[in-house]
């Protein structure tokens, strides 16, 4: 009884719900002041979630934006290092090289 879950975390926007809890992480950004993470759901669509943090503490809260397929690969294109490589074959496929 005296358990506390963890509560997930989720996100309404435009009528939908995403959840970082339940969907795949494809690439993760981090400055020096934000991290910029990019999900893809269990239903197919990608979504950033923007935090703000100087020293681990938060400052704005999260920032979450709904990317399109393409938006996305750009997204990964400019973070290429910085890519889930076992997610992304997960999700793409492994790509051929290049």
């Amino acid at each position: 009884m005296g358990k506390n879950k963890t509560q997930k975390r989720v996100y309404y926007l435009g009528g939908h719900s995403y959840s970082p809890d339940t969907s795949t992480p494809l690439c993760c950004n981090t400055g020096i002041f934000e991290r910029v993470t990019l999900y893809k759901s269990p239903k197919g669509a990608f979504f950033t979630i923007r935090e703000s943090n100087f020293d681990n503490v938060g400052i704005d809260g999260s920032a979450v934006e709904v990317l399109s397929e393409s938006a996305a690969r750009s997204f990964m294109d400019e973070h290429a290092a910085e890519i889930i490589t076992d997610n992304y074959n997960r999700v793409f496929g492994k790509p051929v090289q290049g």
